[in-house]
């Protein structure tokens, strides 16, 4: 029977499919997703972890004997029985059917309409409108929220996002650099998250302004003419 470890953020709905896999099938599973056992962006960029775990992606599983696992479904299978993942072939090949279905049929639409009434996401806040920013730790967490749940993006992206003003008087704006020359979330179906919620604009490289503002989003100090508030505190995606 299967023991070992799984590594994820809290409320990861990912993590979910492994721990109820392990629930049914008796598998012993440790769940590490809080200090000091692990902090999601800074544990999983460490040279041990991502000796085990190369791309530093979450939920990931340690066996107690040493066995490593990525993937959400993958980890799911692993700590599965036959009663779950299928006795034979067929019905084995049956359940890779449906998990593969709800992979593209059913999580996209429940990540926008469901999820956020169970706790699992938030709401789409519209931050394009900075009167619905309250308090600035919420606001934050808005901003951490969002890196959290595009953790398949960060290879290809890199961003630098700040919280500027005070409570009930906050805006959200950011810095992001993609590969190639499109808005990368549009892309795929695992980063489209929260990106709606903003307005976007390409910048010019070659512009004066563009210039200022990547070396005041980068250093997090200056005038920041355009948004007309105070530095709060920034949050860098990478």
């Amino acid at each position: 029977m299967a023991a070992g470890t799984l590594y994820t953020y809290p409320e990861n709905w990912r993590a979910f499919k492994a721990q109820i896999a392990a629930q049914y099938s008796g598998a012993r599973l440790k769940v590490a997703s809080s200090p000091p056992a692990f902090t999601f962006g800074q544990t999983n960029r460490t040279p041990a972890f991502l000796s085990n775990f190369p791309l530093g992606k979450v939920p990931a599983y340690q066996g107690d004997d040493g066995f490593c696992l990525f993937e959400s479904n993958a980890i799911a299978h692993y700590l599965s029985n036959d009663a779950i993942r299928g006795a034979t072939p067929q019905a084995a090949a049956q359940v890779l059917q449906w998990v593969s279905f709800a992979d593209s049929e059913i999580v996209p639409p429940a990540s926008a309409w469901v999820f956020p009434t169970l706790g699992i996401m938030q709401f789409n806040k519209q931050y394009k409108y900075p009167e619905e920013l309250t308090l600035t730790f919420k606001s934050c967490n808005l901003i951490t929220g969002m890196f959290q749940r595009l953790d398949k993006l960060r290879k290809n992206a890199f961003a630098s996002v700040i919280l500027f003003g005070t409570n009930n008087d906050s805006s959200i704006s950011g810095i992001w650099v993609f590969r190639g020359q499109d808005l990368a979330f549009t892309l795929s179906e695992d980063w489209q998250i929260d990106y709606e919620s903003y307005d976007w604009r390409k910048l010019n490289p070659d512009s004066e302004e563009c210039k200022t503002m990547v070396k005041e989003y980068f250093a997090w100090e200056g005038e920041f003419k355009h948004v007309g508030k105070s530095f709060n505190q920034g949050k860098i995606f990478k």
